[in-house]
Order: structure tokens, then C-alpha cells, then sequence
């Protein structure tokens, strides 16, 4: 296990890169990154309209993604894939704001943030300011140039935007969406339409365009006519003179390119705008670019910098590790309110709102209540909707018993369980309530040949998908989800007075824990899953996949594991699951493909699911560190979770330093490096770790819960914490001595908070 580090700015060379500024909730990028380093805006989660999510880099490319409410999802725009130009018209000197992919030389910066991203460039003079972001409420991607000419010479200038339309994706069924795209230019609505008429897209509209409000001088609709031979983004025509030339085209590779001419004597500034969208008819781009005129876009910007700056003030942390506190200060609420609008899996969803209920229970109310509906009647869920995915994972109802109980301890709204909602198969609406009964019976009896939870075709693991001669497989992991459910529908139904679901619940756990502990426990720690055959994944029995981090963190977080069993489990994750880069998923990786396990074995090795350290799992370690009182062993998991580690210093895992990320790989070719920033469940899972349990401010049905686990590291923190309403400004000395908490100057004699009640306090806390 590795010694603890001190976090220095030299440990995590965040200063190499950039920094976060200070006060604003932002990250300034002042020099090239080890990779392109990317941001995301969307709309706010909609249950009425388009959900739009958009990502957005240093250089300027990014995929944008919109999803109807019936959960059409389009692939607007692909990966590398959109571009902007500024040139010169009389020396055909061409650059970008970021400095690619055009080869002319930029003083380049870029500052991310939550509402926006801004790239400046400086080039021959020109100072080039670009800012894109995504309104809260209408599902359009915009970008705003504005170049300031300070050469001392009057310039001519033509701005191009570029952007390749995909659309392709899913449609609300499930089944693929091809293309057979054809664009128009249409120079009266200010760019290209670009439209895809294969048969699978009937009439979803899976269109797209890109135009302006401003008068253009040109358009055109197709990657060929603005490329050379080759292809290239960076050596365009426009850098010989090309000018768009106002051509549609059909074929697979279909864009648009729009092109707007700016005088700008020496001293003065322009501005240009252009939006990406859906659009299903050339009325409905008419009313996109009316409507989105300068002052509209402006004020949509400033909506959604509000919007962030409010749900930012809902939490705040001083643990005084800097960078690690920006993240959660200012990125995170947007990671976990862009992961509602990107993913449509119920898990994914349902997890995400137990962090995102820390500073938005408003949308967690409406993503909950379409969430539950997607259940069938049986109780069982369908593994994503919006669109639906209907494979049978195991785990998916478990996720209800617990993730409800814990948005509700946060708000406070039992009356949410009375709400009456649909089954996705028909049948009467019920209560919430119903829906959980449901779920919780549906898992209880839902079980294999040694009484577990059966794990059908996979469970939380996505890589325990079978193989075709894989047979049956009960999950330990999902059993002991179950029993943490069943403790929490014991509580919700002891305060409904439902006594005799209290007793049905208390005997269900008593049943599966000892199931668990009698048939689950290796030695050490607690096995995987057990297979048809007698083969058991997680045994020390095993050469590969002897232990999986996951059943040892679920044994403590359940309840299941007796005292002696859950330090036992989870000192074996401290001596075979951690590593510098993190927290293997499993440890050995599988090398070698075995029909037993399935998809799992067949991955790459020490990579992604397949051994690498999978942050989103270290997550729940971190939650079952506290609960053990493990403070050191949290806050090293908190550490090399989050970017920028002592261990995996950003230079070398590459990661954005204002993004969770999913994974870091193990493989000798690329030790430390990150994948997949932004479309992870480990931001909640992580936030949840931090501001409740390691800060100790967590949530109760009865109000706020004063706990914290501090490590030797943090000897002071505060922390702000709006809780249904009241504002809390706690400070914790870690002295080490007696415990005591006082709420404005008085000494309280428990470590629940009276009940909140509209106002502002203090809270001083000695442990």
C-alpha cells in the first residue's frame, strides 16, 4: 500500500498545464495539454422536449448528441468533426482560437466552466475570443466569435464554421438508425440543412444544421468541397482562397460550412454567431434563426452561468487541497446534470441522482418519477429507457430500494411515495410505494440454485455479460444491494407505520446475510459470483480473478458482513485491490477468455472493466471506508480518484483536472492513463463520499447528520451545506481529542441537527 503523500502543486503538476481561477468556478488552460481536454454543456434534463449534450475541447471539436422526448437519440455531430476558421481576405493567412487544427502559430488559452467555454487565440494581430454553450432550455449548440482587430491596419476578414453531420443513432425502440444524409444550402436561412432520409430514420427527424444569424457571405454542404484530397482539417482550401460556394451534395459525408465576412478597421470588433441543432423542416430553422438573435443568445448565457452559479452555492468544501476542492466546487454539479442528459440507463440515472439531490432535487424529482415508470409490472426494470434497452440485468431494481430512500432522506418529501405512476407494460397505475414493494419481491424471490440473486445477463458488471455456453450465474454483489434495500424500505415503512413490511424486510435480511456470509466468504474476503458447474468468480482458488472489489465494499454498505468480516474484507482490498493508479476492479486480470465468466475475460487485460482501476466501483469503497471509520484509507481513495494524484500525477494520466473520470488503465503500455471524463457514475458517487461522509454533512429523515472521518491530512475543513432550505456553514478541527458541536455559539447534545428551518448557521465541530 503506498505511503501517504502530501499534495503539493509540484505532486500533481497542475501548474504546468493551468490552474483553476479563483473565485470563479473555473479552470484557465494556458498551455497545451497532454491531450485534448474536454468540456461538456447540455440543456437541463427535459421531460417535455430535446435534450441536447455537447462536448466541447480546447481546439474546438466535440460530438453533440440531442435526444426527444420519446428517446430518439441523434448523433448530430461526430467526434473531430467541427471547426472554426478565421481568415484573412487579402493574405489568406488562416488560424483558429485554439490553435488547431489550421498550422498558423496562436497564443492560445482557454478557460473551462461549468455554463461555457471560452478559447481566446491571438494571431497576426487578431484577437479571436470564442465562446460555446448550451441554453439551459432549448436543445442548440452556440457559438459566439468576436474579433478584436489590433494590428494597426484595417483587415478583411471571413469567419468559417464547419461542422460534419453524422445522424445517426437510436431510435426510442432500441434499433439502430442509419444515414442516407443529403444537405441543401439555403442562404435566406443563413447556412445548410442537412437531411437524413434512409428508411430507418423515417420520421424522426434526425436532421441537422448549421447556421447563423448574422447575413453570410456563403454556404456549403459537403466535406469535399471544403477539403483538399487528403481530407485534412488543417490544411482546408480557405488557406489558398476557397469561398463557400453555396453546393448541397448528398452522400455520407455531409456538412455544413458557413462562411460570414467582417470589416474590422484597425481598433474595432465583430461578431459573429452560429448554431448547431435538430430541425425537422426549414420553418422550423426560420424560427431557430429569428429567435436566436445576439441579445437572445447573450441573455440564454447568462441564464445558464446563474443556473450553475446557484447550484455551485449549494455545496462548498475547504479541505485545503485546492484543486480537489475546485472540482467539487464547481464542476461536479454539472458532471452530474450533463450524465442525466447523456445516459439513458436506469442504474446510471438512479445513482446520479443520489449526488445530484445535494444541489438539484428539482430535477431528481422528474428524472425519478420517469425513471420508476419505465418498471414492469413483475418488478423487474428494464436496463435503460429514453432508449429502451430491454436486456435483463440483475441489479436494476435494487438500485430503487436504495437510491429513493436516499434523495428523500435529502428532501425530505415522503409524500414523493404516494405519487401515482404507470409500468412500463400496462397495468394500473400505484404509488412509488408499490413500485419499491414490488422491486424489493421481485429480487427475494428472483433466485438461483444457492439462493442468490440470480444475475441473468449481468449485473452492475456490464462485463458479466455471458458468452453463449455460459450458464447460470447468481450474483453476490446484487444480494448484498438487495439487503442494503431491504434495511432502507424497513425504515421508509417503520415511519408509514407499515409494521408488517418492517418484519418482512428484517426477515429477508437476516435470510440473505446469512446466506452470504455462509456461502459467499472465502477466507478473506467475499466471492463474485457463483456459476453453474461449481466455478466461483472472486475465490482465492482462482490463478485470475481471485478478488473483486466490489463484494467487499457491498459487504460493508449492506450490513451483511459481521464486524470481524467487514475489516477483513476490506483490509484485502487495501493489500490486493489498490494500486497507485487506484483501485483495480479485480485483481488478477483475466488474460485468457473462459467461457464460465464471458464477456468480462475476453477484454483487454488490466484495462477498463478487465482489472483496471475502475473509479466509479472505488466509489462505494470510499462510502464503506467511513462507515468503518477507515479516515486514511478514504481519503487516499478520495485522492486517487480524482485527478491530478500524487500517484498519477496529470502529466501522466492525462485527465481533465475539472472531471471526474471512469477509469484508469493498468496495462504496461499506458500505466495511469485516464478514459472516458465526464460519462461516469463516479462524480456522484465520489461527491456523496466527500461531503457526507468523509466532511461527515449527511443526510437524515430528521434532518442534518454531523459525522465526519477526517484523516491526519485535513486538519481543519468547512464546509457549506444548503439542506431543504437552510444554509449551514460548518467548520471542523480535527483535534483528535473529545468530540463536541455547536449550532451558533450553543453546545448540542446530539450530532442531529435541530430541524432545519428556513435560516442561516453556524456549526463548529471538534473531533
Amino acid at each position: 500500500m503506498p505511503p501517504q503523500v502530501e499534495i503539493t502543486s509540484s505532486t500533481c503538476d497542475l501548474a504546468t498545464f493551468g490552474e483553476f481561477v479563483s473565485g470563479k468556478d473555473a479552470f484557465r488552460l494556458e498551455n497545451p495539454p497532454p491531450r485534448k481536454w474536454t468540456n461538456v454543456h447540455c440543456t437541463d434534463p427535459d421531460p417535455g422536449g430535446d435534450e441536447m449534450y455537447a462536448e466541447i475541447t480546447n481546439i474546438g471539436d466535440g460530438p453533440v448528441v440531442v435526444r426527444d422526448e420519446a428517446g430518439n437519440t441523434c448523433l448530430l455531430v461526430g467526434y473531430d468533426s467541427k471547426q472554426l476558421y478565421l481568415r484573412d481576405d487579402d493574405t489568406n493567412l488562416v488560424f483558429c482560437p485554439g490553435g488547431e487544427p489550421a498550422p498558423q502559430a496562436v497564443e492560445t488559452k482557454t478557460v473551462y466552466s461549468a455554463d461555457c467555454t471560452v478559447t481566446h487565440g491571438v494571431c497576426d494581430g487578431i484577437e479571436a475570443e470564442r465562446r460555446t454553450f448550451v441554453p439551459r432550455h432549448e436543445a442548440v449548440e452556440i457559438w459566439t466569435i468576436k474579433a478584436s482587430n489590433r494590428s494597426g491596419r484595417n483587415r478583411k476578414m471571413s469567419v468559417f464554421a464547419y461542422a460534419m453531420f453524422q445522424l445517426t443513432g437510436t431510435g426510442s425502440d432500441g434499433g439502430g438508425v442509419w444515414k442516407d444524409n443529403h444537405s441543401e444550402v439555403r442562404p435566406h436561412l443563413g447556412g445548410v440543412i442537412v437531411y437524413n432520409r434512409d428508411r430507418s430514420a423515417g420520421e424522426l427527424g434526425f436532421n441537422g444544421c448549421l447556421i447563423s444569424p448574422q447575413a453570410i457571405a456563403g454556404a456549403s454542404g459537403y466535406r469535399d468541397f471544403f477539403t483538399r484530397s487528403d481530407f485534412s482539417l488543417s490544411t482546408p482550401k480557405i488557406l489558398w482562397g476557397w469561398n463557400c460556394d453555396n453546393r448541397g451534395f448528398r452522400g455520407p459525408d455531409c456538412a455544413g460550412i458557413v462562411q460570414v465576412k467582417l470589416d474590422l478597421p484597425d481598433g474595432t470588433t465583430g461578431r459573429v454567431d452560429f448554431l448547431i441543432a435538430r430541425c425537422d423542416s426549414e420553418e422550423a430553422v426560420a424560427s431557430l434563426r429569428s429567435r436566436w438573435t445576439p441579445e437572445a443568445i447573450d441573455a440564454a448565457a447568462a441564464d445558464q452561468r446563474a443556473a450553475c452559479k446557484e447550484r455551485n452555492a449549494m455545496f462548498r468544501v475547504d479541505t485545503g487541497h485546492g484543486p480537489q476542492d475546485a472540482l467539487i466546487n464547481g464542476f461536479v454539479k454539472k458532471q452530474m446534470v450533463s450524465y442525466l442528459v447523456n445516459k439513458s440507463g436506469f442504474r446510471d440515472n438512479l445513482q446520479n441522482d443520489m449526488g445530484l439531490a445535494l444541489c438539484d432535487a428539482g430535477l431528481v424529482r422528474a428524472n425519478l418519477l420517469r425513471a420508476i415508470a419505465s418498471q414492469n409490472q413483475d418488478g423487474s426494470v428494464p436496463h435503460s429507457f429514453r432508449p429502451w434497452n430491454l436486456h435483463h440485468y440483475s441489479d436494476k431494481p435494487a438500485w430503487m430500494l436504495h437510491c429513493v430512500p436516499w434523495v428523500l432522506k435529502e428532501t425530505g418529501d415522503l409524500a414523493f411515495l404516494d405519487e401515482k405512476l404507470p409500468y412500463r407494460d400496462g397495468g394500473q397505475a400505484e404509488p412509488v410505494w408499490q413500485h419499491m414493494l414490488r422491486a424489493m419481491r421481485h429480487l427475494v424471490k428472483d433466485t438461483g440454485a444457492h439462493g442468490l440473486c440470480d444475475q441473468h445477463f449481468a449485473d452492475w458488471n456490464d462485463g458479466l455479460e455471458p458468452s453463449e455456453k455460459t450458464g447460470d450465474r447468481e450474483s453476490v454483489m446484487v444480494t448484498q444491494q438487495l439487503c442494503l434495500g431491504l434495511r432502507e424500505i424497513a425504515e421508509l415503512a417503520r415511519r408509514r407505520g407499515e409494521d408488517a413490511v418492517v418484519e418482512e424486510c428484517e426477515s429477508w435480511h437476516a435470510h440473505f446475510s446469512k446466506l452470504l456470509n455462509d456461502i459467499a466468504w472465502d477466507g478473506n474476503w467475499y466471492v463474485r459470483t457463483l456459476c453453474s458447474g461449481g466455478y466461483t468468480l472472486g475465490s482465492d482458488a482462482n490463478p485470475e480473478g481471485k478478488i473483486f472489489i466490489n463484494t467487499q465494499s457491498w459487504a460493508v454498505l449492506s450490513g451483511t458482513a459481521p464486524g470481524d468480516r467487514a475489516r477483513r474484507c476490506m483490509e484485502s482490498v487495501d493489500r490486493m485491490i489498490e494500486t497507485d493508479f487506484g483501485f483495480a476492479i479485480a485483481e488478477p486480470a483475466f488474460t485468457k477468455f473462459d467461457e464460465r465468466i464471458g464477456k468480462f475475460s475476453a477484454s483487454r487485460p488490466y484495462y477498463a472493466e478487465n482489472g483496471g482501476c475502475y473509479n466509479h466501483a472505488a466509489g462505494f469503497k470510499l462510502v464503506a471506508d467511513c462507515m468503518l471509520g477507515r479516515a486514511e484509507e478514504a481519503w487516499r481513495t478520495f485522492l486517487k480518484v480524482a485527478p491530478g494524484s500524487p500517484w498519477n500525477p496529470i502529466s501522466n494520466s492525462c485527465a481533465e483536472p475539472f472531471s471526474f473520470t471512469n477509469c484508469y488503465s493498468r496495462t504496461h503500455e499506458w500505466p495511469g492513463l485516464s478514459m472516458y471524463p465526464w460519462r461516469t457514475g463516479t462524480g456522484a458517487w465520489v461527491t456523496m463520499g466527500l461531503v457526507e461522509w468523509i466532511l461527515g454533512a449527511r443526510r437524515h429523515y430528521d434532518g442534518l447528520l454531523i459525522d465526519p472521518c477526517l484523516p491526519r491530512a485535513i486538519p481543519h475543513a468547512k464546509i457549506t451545506r444548503v439542506f431543504r432550505g437552510t444554509r449551514y456553514e460548518i467548520e471542523i478541527t480535527n483535534s483528535g481529542t473529545a468530540r463536541s458541536i455547536s449550532m451558533d455559539g450553543s453546545l448540542l447534545d446530539s450530532n442531529l441537527l435541530p430541524s432545519p428551518d428556513g435560516g442561516h448557521h453556524v456549526i463548529k465541530v471538534t473531533i
